[in-house]
């Protein structure tokens, strides 16, 4: 395993030309040596650093993290539920090379049909305490594949539209399956060449997922190695994969909004589009987001997995309520790969516009459905299979 080391690049100048304090160098050095230990040897900050363009000097890492510190307190006063930190594995990323690591999905292509009447659905409804005040689909289910890290490729709706088609099998047969993001990367529009430059949409993916059910492989078939080489090779011979699998995944459909959304998580994880090239994102370490910097531009495909609320700490036990995403940064970001975003804005965007604009693949009218969450609270979820 090859690894970051930043300890040479550390030696070579010494610290007299920054423009700051003693104390301050102090204080910064010590951080740095904190991160080093932290995410020096870590290969997803490697591939994240690969976007560092020249050497680094020790001035040039003591001034970007300086610069990433110096955003937190205006960040924490407009998330106080939230915390953030400097110390996060992009911290030495300046905004423009932040901007082009978590750069995908752009935008949402032409709207897709409304989601269909339901068909003999009622069993498939969320059963949490017998009312749907919560759901969370990573602890209640089999159903969510593991979080997963792009790296240095811009594959992120490839990741999400895979997770997203497994996610709908898996909740109408009961069997967990891990589609291949790879697969998806090289094989779906545009696919090839133009798939690590984030020029993917995840509802083409999802719908080439959909179309091609008799010759899809998984995870372990494929396995996603874009994310070291920054390439996405054209599509491979999936022939050896035919038959893999009998997927069970309906038309793709668009929402928007959130009590849209909200209702359909009771039935299934949803795609989301969100804006994050931001410092928020950047510097996030767990809680709940309740700002965002205003913008027209969403850049990530991430997977709404639940909702629920969090005890905000008020004397008047006013609970927070929040709906819960997942990113394709790895698990030593967030809460686990994780993060939590404010429910409740009452208009059809959400923060980070991450009600604007929603996907996800119907669940087959197969009568009850053999994947339904069990009472909050109750022992670790497995599916049952129906004879």
């Amino acid at each position: 395993m090859r690894s970051l080391c930043l300890l040479t690049i550390l030696l070579s100048v010494t610290l007299a030309t920054l423009n700051i304090s003693d104390d301050e160098r102090h204080e910064l050095s010590r951080d740095l040596t904190l991160w080093q230990k932290k995410f020096g040897h870590d290969d997803h900050v490697r591939a994240a650093m690969k976007l560092v363009r020249g050497t680094l000097t020790t001035d040039d890492l003591l001034r970007r993290l300086k610069a990433t510190k110096d955003q937190l307190p205006t960040i924490r006063a407009a998330n106080p539920h939230a915390t953030f930190s400097h110390l996060t594995k992009f911290a030495l990323l300046t905004d423009s090379e932040f901007a082009r690591f978590v750069s995908g999905s752009a935008s949402v292509v032409t709207p897709l049909p409304a989601a269909p009447a339901s068909t003999n659905r009622s069993n498939r409804s969320a059963t949490v305490s017998g009312n749907a005040y919560s759901v969370d689909w990573t602890t209640q289910s089999i159903c969510v594949p593991p979080v997963k890290f792009k790296g240095n490729c811009g594959s992120n709706w490839a990741i999400v539209a895979a997770a997203a088609v497994s996610s709908t099998h898996c909740l109408t047969t009961g069997d967990a399956i891990n589609l291949s993001a790879q697969q998806v990367l090289g094989c779906s529009y545009p696919g090839g060449t133009d798939g690590c430059k984030g020029a993917g949409f995840a509802q083409h993916a999802m719908q080439w997922l959909v179309s091609h059910s008799d010759a899809l492989c998984s995870e372990s078939a494929i396995p996603y190695t874009s994310g070291e080489t920054g390439l996405a090779p054209f599509c491979s011979d999936s022939t050896k994969c035919a038959g893999a699998f009998a997927l069970q995944a309906g038309p793709i459909v668009n929402l928007r909004g959130e009590a849209a959304l909200t209702k359909q998580l009771q039935l299934q994880p949803v795609v989301a589009f969100v804006a994050t090239p931001n410092h928020i994102w950047k510097s996030y370490r767990g809680g709940i987001v309740t700002w965002c910097p205003p913008t027209v531009y969403v850049d990530q495909a991430m997977l709404v997995v639940g909702y629920g609320t969090h005890d905000a700490g008020f004397n008047n036990n006013t609970l927070l309520p929040f709906f819960k995403l997942r990113n394709t940064w790895g698990t030593n970001w967030g809460e686990r790969g994780d993060i939590r975003i404010l429910r409740g804005e009452g208009n059809d965007e959400g923060i980070c516009k991450l009600a604007a604009n929603l996907v996800y693949s119907t669940l087959p009218p197969m009568g009850a459905s053999k994947a339904t969450l069990p009472p909050m609270g109750a022992s670790k979820a497995t599916l049952p299979h129906q004879p």
